[in-house]
């Protein structure tokens, strides 16, 4: 009889600290904002942009890129550490391991943030940044429609078994750019880890738990519409 009852309430205080989480990230996002003319820093991702040194999250490793507790979004609000970007129910690297295949090193966090491309302009949270084009739109929060609706902080699925995934066909997390939409249609999944839904933070700095038909839905993270 007690041991159902320990495992919820591990499993509840597992979400709660993931939340915590997502709530020091959303904070320093918006602080990060404030001391960048209103704008919001790149989106970390693997190979399409690759990385910059305004990227939210300083996931890569090596001598070559700066270690995570110097991230952006973190580094001036006192609270960074490696456990900030990491769920405490995200225990599974197995297949993080196997698509580690470019080189990119291995994407060892839980949380990722909206960076949508649609017709050919920046819908998400993030600015789009790459130099090796000369390329740079930055994003700026005050462009944000209805903030406490629009994810800023997702949680994506890492790995796809049961429990974890809400789309067991579909992809993990593999960088720090969330395209929404789900996988049906080639974007990142939502995980499911917390009782059947997972995590996010507005972008008005409050957090909930979501399902993922809200999470995958591109226009929850359409910053502009």
């Amino acid at each position: 009889m007690l041991l159902p009852a320990l495992a919820k309430a591990k499993a509840r205080a597992a979400q709660t600290q993931c939340l915590s989480n997502q709530k020091q990230l959303a904070y320093g996002m918006i602080m990060y904002t404030m001391n960048n003319v209103d704008y919001f820093p790149g989106s970390a991702s693997r190979n399409t942009y690759g990385y910059e040194k305004e990227d939210w999250i300083y996931w890569r490793l090596g001598a070559a890129y700066p270690p995570v507790t110097q991230s952006p979004i973190v580094v001036g609000t006192g609270m960074a550490s490696t456990n900030l970007f990491r769920c405490p129910m995200d225990r599974d690297d197995s297949e993080r391991n196997r698509e580690n295949t470019d080189g990119n090193g291995i994407y060892m966090y839980s949380y990722s943030v909206p960076s949508i491309i649609l017709n050919g302009a920046n819908c998400g949270m993030t600015s789009i940044i790459d130099r090796s084009i000369n390329y740079i739109e930055q994003f700026k929060i005050s462009g944000v429609r209805n903030p406490a609706l629009k994810i800023m902080v997702a949680e994506e699925q890492a790995t796809l078994k049961r429990g974890e995934a809400s789309d067991p066909t579909g992809d993990i997390i593999n960088d720090g750019r969330f395209c929404a939409g789900g996988p049906a249609t080639g974007g990142d999944g939502y995980t499911v880890r917390h009782n059947r839904k997972g995590n996010a933070a507005f972008a008005d700095g409050h957090v909930l738990p979501v399902l993922p038909s809200f999470g995958n839905m591109t226009t929850n993270c359409q910053a502009n519409l």
